[in-house]
């Protein structure tokens, strides 16, 4: 029974004599769930740290549950940990920052709570590395950025062109050449005494980072348009500033998700989308019709000849009332299945959906939350499963009609997980789910708190170990259950 505990361990109803009792058994995986709960008192919390793991400890500090005059002074990085946990006072930062270790230096100049002045100290640490860090943090006085723009390492340099403060001047000029002077260190060499005989890759990397900048000057991206590196040249696609040709160049670039980007940007120009529309690639079309500019024509003629993900167009989002009521009245199931989606919807359309015959349409129209339990009824009677998914999560869903989905030979495992996370199932539809042959909708309703407690003791006394965790932590596990547990696993009082 002791591989249980841990389950009971996440138990929101743990009583506090069993959490300390859990605290105290030293298991690595029953402190581990003890810590992991939602909330900690301050006894509870407390507790775990009189466990003595490191481990542990680290982690309640880093979470921010423990404030500094508590966190354990033999503790091993005492002050890292509670500078990453958002509870240590400037004294302690500086002590982090000073640390002999240049790992936990690097950490303190990563941090975007890091006082500036302590960020400012990083930015001439000796060791290059944490240099390099500390000029990518947004805390970093801006006065320093020109000078850390002239550092010897590229790697130096690409923090500062990704620093969110790196004005628009200083980007253009490490985006022309990887700035000036001449880097002298790059990645493969600046920790070393001996220079690489050649830095091309680091200054590659330099530009390119200043090439992802929103701020940059678009004329200096001329040189990337057909660049080979897809993360870059997708991060600029979707700026709306770029001249015509900058945009017809793209959308020919050889990398569809290039491409896809290009077809989302709202500045190109529709003749250009309406290429992108023909495009081979299916997530470069589904761009097309995520396009908040798509011309509706465009976004029908998509949609009636490839399929869609199931997702909201913001083009109908943005729709007049005219254009909805036509877009409902499309031949094409998808552009209704579209409107169905839509985040606002007049009364009338919701009717005349509602009604449609088409099962996709039902689907998305059945996840709308304002449909009332009969009208979600009406929805599983006319179309059956193809809409039982989306009625069984919709959170209006009363518990006879997901007891009449979970009864139906036709539900899935992906049906029956719905139901057995419903906080309005019942218990009879519980026990259904807990016959699936699906192991994560049995856990599902192990877990759930309408299960009856003759099933959660059954759960407990078989000998499927999974489940018996799930029911131990079920929030409706009463204490008596909760105390043999502990009495089978050799907990002691």
């Amino acid at each position: 029974m002791r591989d249980v505990l841990p389950g009971l361990a996440g138990n929101p109803a743990l009583t506090a004599d069993l959490f300390a009792r859990l605290a105290a058994s030293g298991d690595e995986d029953v402190l581990d769930a003890l810590a992991g709960r939602e909330r900690l008192t301050t006894p509870q919390t407390g507790a775990l740290l009189a466990a003595g793991d490191q481990a542990l400890t680290s982690f309640l500090v880093r979470s921010g549950r423990v404030p500094w005059s508590d966190v354990p002074e033999d503790h091993p990085r005492r002050a890292l940990d509670a500078v990453l946990g958002g509870v240590a006072p400037l004294a302690v930062w500086w002590e982090a920052a000073t640390d002999p270790d240049p790992e936990v230096r690097q950490e303190v100049a990563y941090e975007l709570d890091s006082p500036g002045e302590v960020v400012a100290a990083l930015a001439h640490d000796a060791d290059p590395r944490v240099v390099a860090v500390a000029a990518g943090n947004p805390r970093l006085p801006a006065a320093l950025l020109p000078s850390l723009a002239r550092h010897p390492s590229t790697v130096v340099r690409a923090a500062v062109a990704e620093n969110e403060n790196a004005p628009a001047a200083l980007l253009a000029a490490l985006l022309a050449d990887g700035g000036d002077p001449a880097p002298t260190r790059c990645g493969a060499c600046h920790r070393r005494e001996a220079a690489c005989p050649d830095h091309t890759p680091g200054i590659r990397r330099v530009r390119l980072a200043a090439a992802a900048r929103p701020d940059v000057p678009p004329a200096g991206l001329a040189a990337f348009l057909d660049a080979p590196e897809c993360g870059t040249v997708t991060t600029f696609a979707a700026r709306t500033d770029l001249p015509t040709g900058f945009l017809e160049r793209l959308a020919a670039h050889p990398a569809a998700d290039v491409r896809a980007v290009i077809g989302a940007n709202p500045a190109v120009p529709e003749t250009l989308l309406r290429t992108l529309a023909t495009d081979p690639d299916p997530e470069v079309r589904q761009a097309v019709v995520e396009n908040p500019a798509v011309p509706l024509d465009l976004l029908v003629t998509v949609a009636a000849r490839h399929r869609l993900p199931d997702d909201t167009a913001p083009r109908v989002e943005s729709a007049t009332e005219a254009e909805l009521h036509g877009l409902a009245r499309s031949r094409v199931a998808q552009v209704r299945a579209l409107v169905a989606g839509r985040t606002l919807l007049p009364a009338a359309l919701v009717e005349r959906l509602l009604a449609d015959p088409d099962p996709g349409v039902a689907r998305r129209i059945a996840d709308r939350p304002d449909l009332t339990p009969e009208q979600l009824a009406a929805l599983v009677e006319r179309h059956g499963p193809p809409v039982f998914r989306a009625a069984a999560r919709h959170p209006g869903c009363p518990a006879a009609l997901l007891h009449r989905v979970a009864s139906d030979p036709a539900a899935g495992r992906r049906v029956l997980r719905e139901v057995a996370r419903h906080p309005a199932t019942r218990s009879e539809t519980l026990l259904l789910c807990l016959a699936a042959d699906a192991p994560d909708v049995r856990s599902h309703a192990a877990t759930h708190p309408a299960l009856p407690v003759r099933a959660l003791e059954s759960l407990l006394e078989g000998p499927d170990r999974e489940l018996t965790r799930a029911a131990a932590e079920n929030p409706a596990l009463p204490e008596s259950l909760m105390e043999r547990i502990a009495v089978q696993a050799g907990l002691q009082r």
